[in-house]
């Protein structure tokens, strides 16, 4: 591996990024001059190299056989995830090819617009309950965190009386945990996909009538392969941790426009006009997936003649991409009315082999539960005096609560129903 401690003239480089216990609620600044002075970099806090451009990010994430996933997204392990297991951010091509194939079958766009209506219900029964406890709540846990939730229950048709069972076990665990670096899973993990495991089961036995996700991918096929009861298991384990950060990108655009005030008054005065552009800024800004992992199997270029070797760790920053210059003119500002036709795509939802399956549902939700949230309490704002706080790690970027105030009464519903 080139020496990427070091500047040109020799000097040892300190990166600015902090993920842990110094991590900035808005780490642009620190991500910056990372970019500009070390845009690839090995950083001691992550035991990785750190890319933060966008065109370093786009070569890590297309080239796979360098770049691998298969020693797990959220923390490379010094073993690849036992092959049985790797599915989807655990997996690379041709395997991940296959598998993408079924999924993409089973989530198509018109399934996806066809949840509308749901997202819109959802949306405003969630705000009927706030209004029903006064004018005081937590953003996160009263709306965008209930809002994700949902839809995944109705995505995979999980029953009404075993909804909250499902939540429950699915909180137990996240991808990060499905296999440790000796190949077996914690027993929260095996809890949770022998929960699935009988989910499956059951779907299989009773046939293919219905047209809910778990069922489709039940009986998908594409040139004679099926996923077998452990995949769909892990499928649907990776869905629904992808469909977890709905609700951070809910929080972190209602936090952006509340610290935007010009932006905000923008918005409010055209939100059906400019919602589609919202949600594209605020993932540009700050999306809900702050950075992911590579580990390195073979040589691999980088970056202006970086490379990287065989065993080295590679976290590339998704929000430092979207911060960009060389993508994104003024780039730290948070600008509602970008012409997103003459613009570069957002990383926020990867890129290559591994972008994300799940966008359109992800977009579908943040347009539905930002555009009902502003169209419905009036004066909607952060409460006076309160300070929200980052999760820690290199990760996520999710605010742990937002607490608001609104001046009632709520408008009406917004939703046909």
């Amino acid at each position: 591996m080139s020496d990427v401690t070091r500047e040109p003239n020799g000097e040892k480089v300190s990166p600015a990024f902090k993920p842990y216990d110094g991590k900035a609620d808005h780490p642009w600044e620190e991500l910056a001059h990372d970019r500009a002075r070390c845009p690839v970099v090995h950083h001691p806090e992550l035991n990785s190299i750190q890319v933060t451009t966008y065109e370093g990010m786009k070569t890590v994430t297309r080239n796979n056989a360098a770049f691998s996933s298969t020693h797990s997204a959220s923390w490379p392990m010094e073993k690849p995830v036992p092959v049985e297991n790797q599915v989807f951010a655990f997996a690379d091509p041709p395997r991940h090819t296959r598998q993408r194939r079924l999924v993409v079958k089973a989530l198509s766009a018109s399934r996806i617009e066809s949840m509308r209506p749901f997202a819109e219900r959802t949306a405003n029964d969630l705000i009927d309950a706030v209004v029903a406890k006064g004018d005081e709540f937590d953003l996160m846990a009263d709306l965008a965190e209930p809002m994700s939730e949902a839809h995944i229950c109705e995505l995979l048709g999980i029953p009404d009386d075993v909804r909250q069972q499902f939540l429950h076990m699915s909180m137990l665990t996240d991808t990060t945990a499905q296999a440790n670096s000796a190949g077996t899973a914690s027993p929260e993990v095996e809890n949770w996909r022998q929960f699935l495991k009988e989910a499956v089961q059951s779907r299989r036995a009773a046939g293919p009538g219905s047209d809910d996700l778990l069922t489709t991918l039940c009986f998908a096929e594409e040139d004679g392969y099926q996923f077998d009861e452990n995949e769909i298991g892990l499928v649907l384990m990776g869905l629904i941790a992808g469909g977890g950060s709905t609700g951070p990108a809910i929080g972190n655009l209602a936090y952006a426009l509340e610290q935007h005030p010009e932006q905000k008054a923008k918005y409010l005065a055209d939100i059906d006009g400019l919602t589609d552009a919202a949600v594209d800024e605020g993932f540009r800004y700050d999306g809900p997936i702050l950075g992911l992992y590579r580990m390195t199997l073979q040589e691999g270029a980088i970056q202006d003649g970086f490379r990287a070797s065989p065993g080295d760790r590679i976290w590339f920053s998704l929000a430092a991409a979207n911060h960009d210059p060389e993508a994104f003119d003024r780039p730290d500002e948070f600008i509602l009315d970008r012409n997103w036709s003459e613009l570069p795509p957002v990383m926020a939802f990867g890129h290559g082999p591994h972008h994300c399956i799940g966008m359109n549902l992800g977009r579908l939700q943040v347009e539905v539960g930002i555009s009902t949230l502003y169209k419905r309490l009036p004066n909607l704002r952060l409460r006076p005096g309160f300070q929200p706080h980052q999760i820690p790690g290199p990760l996520f970027r999710a605010w742990t609560s937002l607490e608001m105030v609104y001046d009632g009464p709520a408008r009406p519903r917004t939703d046909v129903s």
